[in-house]
């Protein structure tokens, strides 16, 4: 049982490494890992985008970026997923994330250079 446990380990371990190498995917999997990881990457960026916003914000600004964050979820699922079917679309997530990144940091941007302008939040 343990020969066949490493066996599946090591299995594992050599497909992992054949799917980390993007440039050059082998099939249609290596090709969804690589976007997954690349969408990983963006939404954790994301996310240390609006952290950073947050800090510069009252606590009013604060209510309203958490508003438009949250329509902006509602809004990105629906346009890049179909509950029905249970799909999801990992490069519409990724291209809608970025978009909303480049804005986030826009707002970034204008904190630090003319104030945050509560009515850019959202």
């Amino acid at each position: 049982m343990l020969k066949l446990w490493a066996l599946f380990m090591l299995m594992g371990i050599s497909s992992v490494s054949l799917a980390n190498n993007c440039e050059n995917p082998r099939n249609t999997y290596d090709d969804v890992y690589c976007i997954n990881q690349v969408f990983h990457n963006a939404d954790q960026e994301l996310n240390n985008s609006y952290a950073e916003l947050r800090k510069h914000l009252n606590q009013s600004q604060k209510n309203t970026l958490r508003r438009s964050q949250l329509a902006w979820i509602k809004q990105r699922d629906a346009n890049c997923s179909n509950e029905a079917q249970g799909m999801v679309f990992v490069q519409c997530n990724l291209d809608e994330t970025t978009t909303r990144n480049a804005w986030l940091r826009e707002r970034i941007r204008e904190c630090k250079t003319i104030g945050c302008q509560s009515k850019r939040l959202y």
